[in-house]
Parts: C-alpha cells; structure tokens; sequence
C-alpha cells in the first residue's frame, strides 16, 4: 500500500465509468456509505500512463482509491477487501472477522475473478475492442476467439450459478464482495454488446438464473446511483473510445504487430 500526500483530506477515486472494476469500487464506497470524490482517468486518453497517476498505481491501470489520510490502494478486488477491514459499514461486504464466511466469499469470488471475469474481459479486448476500434485485421481470428470466449464464460458461469445460494444474491439474502463484481461484469457486457452490436455479449438475457440476480441488483439504492453516474458520463466514454482511442493506443501495441502478424500469418 503507498501513500500520497493529501492536502485536501478527501477520499479520491480515480478511473472511468465504462470501467466495471471502477464501478465496482464505486459501488462499494457507495453501499458503505462511504463518501468520495470522483475523479476521471481515461485510458483512452493515455491518462493512465502518465507519471502523475503512475506515481499511484505503477501498473497504469484503474480504479484506484486514495484515503484521506494518503493511502493508496488500487484493483478492485483489494479495494473491498480493505474497506471492509477498516470501516465497520463495509465489514458485511468481505467478513473477515469470520475465517469460515470469509473463504466461502474467497471461493466464489476466485472462482468468478479467474474463470469468469477475466476471460469475458479478454473476450470484450480481442473480439470488439481490437478489430472494432484498433483497427487490427483480425476479424476471422476474433470471430474463432468470440465462439470459443462464449461457450467457456457460459459453462463458467453456469457452474458459478449452479453453485450458489442465489436467493437473491450468490450467497444468500445480502450482498458480498462477488456479488458486486458478478453484477458489474454483467454491466459490463450488456454496455459492450450494445456498442459494438454484439448481443452475444449479453450474458444476461435469457439466462433464468442470473435474470433474477441482476434484478435484485437492480433494486439496491446504491445501484441506482452508480448507473445514473455511469450514464452519464457514457457518451464522453465513447467519444473518446472511437475517436481518440486507436491514436493513444498505436505507440504501445506497435511493438506486437510482428509477433501477432507471424501467429495468424498476415499483417493485423
């Protein structure tokens, strides 16, 4: 954990909406009554590169929390962990206090971080993001990844369903630190597939168990508030993805052009 100095003693949050990992951490702040201010790092400006944010999180990524008292903390996932071990009003989001509860939410958090939500991320990146919007001629090769993408984050996500109390959440009737961040990545597909018209990408639709689920979501006051701030903010984001993002972008892909064009067998 760093440290800034912070002369205002607010709690800053930095990131971008479209982001689902800000979101999530946004959502937390929220549920925990935690107050902050918000501030707009746009990776398809190059702000997360540059020094002054690096100076924050040294892996250039979003979101990223800086405390009153100049803590830092960045990724998601840690930034609930935390609250919930300093503030009392987070404690239920990760319950800590109890080894037991606790590593049922670390199983099915695991489990969503590294079979789920990571792999759709990566699905969203090489199916829409890199021949949408990069420009890259992938476009057979992307539709090859987008069919495998969809029937391995279906089956995972149906053995994550499967599993799960879901009545209403996945581990019963509040909410934990998995339930904000299985909502957000389903955001986070309804928003793409609506982008880049890539229905597929809504994992949502259809499903009778997850259907339930992200309407339970949906009725929780601090949701309500984190979609107004997202739409909002949505058509900067897009702007800035389909204008601005390819030109950012170009210097630090450069380098895997050679390496990508020797994989597939033609230039991307």
């Amino acid at each position: 954990m760093q440290t800034q100095s912070n002369e205002n003693g607010e709690r800053t949050l930095y990131g971008f909406w479209l982001s689902p990992f800000v979101s999530i951490a946004a959502h937390l702040l929220t549920e925990a009554g935690l107050p902050y201010r918000y501030q707009r790092i746009s990776p398809f400006l190059g702000e997360n590169v540059a020094a002054e944010y690096l100076s924050r999180n040294a892996f250039g990524k979003v979101p990223c929390l800086e405390e009153p008292d100049g803590a830092v903390i960045s990724e998601s996932q840690t930034i609930g962990r935390y609250l919930s071990r300093r503030y009392e009003s987070a404690a239920s989001i990760y319950p800590c206090a109890d080894p037991v509860a606790c590593a049922e939410v670390d199983r099915i958090n695991d489990f969503l971080t590294f079979s789920v939500s990571g792999p759709f991320i990566n699905w969203i990146l090489v199916s829409a993001y890199w021949p949408k919007v990069l420009g890259a001629k992938t476009e057979s090769e992307s539709e090859i990844f987008n069919s495998w993408s969809l029937l391995l984050t279906k089956m995972n996500l149906g053995r994550l369903t499967q599993s799960a109390s879901l009545s209403p959440y996945l581990l019963g009737a509040a909410p934990t630190l998995p339930d904000f961040h299985l909502f957000h990545i389903l955001e986070a597909g309804i928003t793409t597939a609506k982008l880049f018209d890539m229905p597929q990408l809504d994992l949502v639709k259809g499903d009778p168990l997850l259907e339930p689920f992200y309407q339970a979501m949906l009725t929780r006051p601090s949701t309500a508030e984190i979609l107004a701030a997202k739409t909002a903010e949505q058509p900067l984001n897009e702007r800035e993805l389909f204008e601005d993002f390819a030109r950012t972008q170009a210097p630090l892909i450069a380098p895997a052009n050679q390496m990508l064009a020797a994989m597939f067998g033609h230039p991307v």
